[in-house]
């Protein structure tokens, strides 16, 4: 490091270490022009961040007191996305000082940069004061040459009149946030929110305009499954924290994400922190007291505050989950099937892994997207007899016309069977086109076969879930495709909604579906063969 004070790096870190505390009005001019230097250093955030301290409540064996941020590598990673990256979703264990460095960032943020503004969200406003006053707490213990003068200080808003700069602190309501034009947005704790969806859909307009920065922060509740948080968490990008070689590495085998929301998503497990081990994790669960549990057990409540793994922490709670996870873990080994390619068939749309054979029977089921990268349009076919699903598309992009020209030119090569097309809003194109280009074995949703198709309601999702959720359990089907394998673990009870079986907030049950109605339909494929009886034989010589 060279400066135009003609210091060597090693001379200006021993300098500035003698000065940044000092009173400034007890200081020389060779001493201003260092802590000028220093100040302009800190307009780079890590370096900003060695001046930030925290206070520490003593317990026994630790003194606690004002302590310096300690910059673990997964914090150092985090920073990383702070600064490069507009939207981020954090997914966390508990206490691995997301808050804190999301507190010191926004801070700095108003700090350094002229007329900024951020916008806080909590679950109240007490908690969305906290994070607020964690900030206030962090400036209030800077150096002096870092200070700037405040805003009086407040429990609902920070400032720097010098900077023009301000943070406010909002309860997660559908009002908080109306009309402020933002630099960032922070939403902590975000699975807590009452009013999520309110709140998201009030105050994102605010940055769009401008490009601003939007910042998720949540430990998961299992006992909350459809949440905006896990939403936009698992629609985005997944990154997971890697300790080993501490690095974050993509989802593994894309389960959970689909990253198409424009979020960076990135999960922090248990053991970021130093000192977290297995013994550790074993000591902390045994040691739980019934206000921490509120009703869960251990196991379910480390999985929620000090989750292992990605799959630990997303997975739904086994009253909550429609099918098994064992079931469901197991029936993932089979995914791994090599496809076959046919002859006239689009392999970048179409999916076969077992190839028609003579003397099996088989039946189709669809599920019609709108194909614009949403929800998933599927056609299945299903080996009646063996219960594998032997072929299937799989998209969010195709459109329904074109779904209905793939899946003919796929039923063709298992000899036109049995197809079931759910009816419901688009399916209705798929069975219009599927008719106009000839298919004629089509189901019925009615005896009097008026209407084709499987029309999903109340009554008819009563059934189809209540013979595919055993079938799956007892493995009894068998299914290729791991993306629509991924599907089932979406599917929820959903507590919320009077236990009504359904897909996850923002997740998937197109595949189930079509999967379901086969399972469900396939014993109105005859699987004997009928002959006309021969009366006479007559033998010419």
């Amino acid at each position: 490091m060279s400066t135009w004070l003609n210091m060597d790096e090693k001379e200006y870190l021993e300098k500035i270490s003698r000065v940044v505390y000092k009173d400034l009005g007890n200081i020389d001019e060779e001493e201003w022009r260092l802590l000028e230097i220093e100040k302009n250093r800190c307009t780079f955030f890590p370096n900003f961040l060695q001046y930030c301290k925290i206070l520490r409540a003593p317990t026994q064996g630790d003194s606690g007191g004002l302590v310096p941020f300690l910059l673990l590598p997964h914090v150092k990673a985090l920073i990383k996305y702070y600064l490069t990256d507009r939207l981020v979703s954090v997914l966390k264990a508990r206490q691995i000082y997301v808050s804190t460095i999301t507190a010191s960032y926004f801070l700095w943020h108003n700090m350094f940069h002229q007329g900024s503004v951020w916008e806080l969200f909590s679950k109240g406003q007490d908690d969305a004061a906290e994070l607020l006053g964690k900030a206030q707490r962090i400036h209030a213990h800077l150096p002096p040459f870092l200070k700037l003068k405040p805003d009086p200080n407040s429990t609902e808003k920070m400032g720097f009149p010098s900077m023009d700069s301000r943070t406010m602190a909002f309860p997660s309501t559908g009002a908080g946030g109306i009309g402020y034009t933002c630099s960032g947005i922070v939403w902590d704790e975000h699975e807590e929110h009452p009013e999520a969806a309110q709140s998201f859909n009030a105050a994102k307009p605010s940055i769009d305009s401008v490009g601003g920065q939007v910042i998720s922060v949540f430990t998961v509740n299992k006992t909350k499954p459809n949440t905006l948080a896990k939403s936009i968490f698992r629609n985005g990008k997944i990154l997971c924290w890697n300790k080993d070689i501490e690095k974050f590495i993509p989802e593994p085998e894309g389960k959970w994400g689909t990253g198409n929301n424009g979020f960076t998503s990135l999960f922090f497990p248990y053991d970021v922190i130093p000192g977290r081990d297995e013994e550790w994790y074993e000591d902390k669960k045994r040691n739980l007291t019934a206000d921490e549990l509120q009703g869960l057990t251990p196991e379910l409540y480390m999985e929620q505050a000090y989750p292992r793994s990605l799959d630990e922490a997303l997975r739904p709670t086994s009253t909550i989950s429609a099918f098994d996870y064992e079931a469901l873990s197991d029936m993932m080994l089979d995914c791994d099937r090599v496809k076959v390619k046919i002859e006239g068939l689009d392999s970048g749309i179409i999916n076969v892994y077992k190839p028609f054979n003579v003397g099996e029977f088989y039946i189709a089921a669809t599920d019609t997207s709108h194909g614009v990268g949403k929800d998933f349009s599927v056609t299945a076919v299903m080996n009646v007899k063996t219960a594998e699903v032997v072929a299937d598309i799989y998209s969010s992009l195709i459109k329904p016309e074109e779904l209905a020209y793939h899946s003919i030119e796929l039923l063709k090569k298992y000899r036109n069977p049995l197809w079931y097309i759910e009816s419901n809003d688009v399916g209705a194109v798929t069975i219009s086109v599927a008719q106009n280009v000839g298919y004629r074995n089509f189901g019925y949703s009615d005896a009097g076969k008026k209407h084709i198709g499987f029309n999903t309601n109340s009554s008819s999702r009563f059934e189809l879930w209540g013979n595919l959720i055993p079938a799956i359990n007892n493995r009894q089907i068998r299914i290729f495709n791991p993306l629509g394998m991924k599907h089932f673990y979406d599917v929820i009870r959903n507590v919320e909604n009077n236990g009504r079986i359904e897909a996850v907030k923002g997740g998937h049950d197109d595949y189930p579906i079509a999967v379901g109605i086969c399972w469900l339909k396939r014993n109105e494929v005859k699987t004997i063969r009928s002959y006309e009886p021969v009366d006479t034989l007559t033998l010419r010589r």
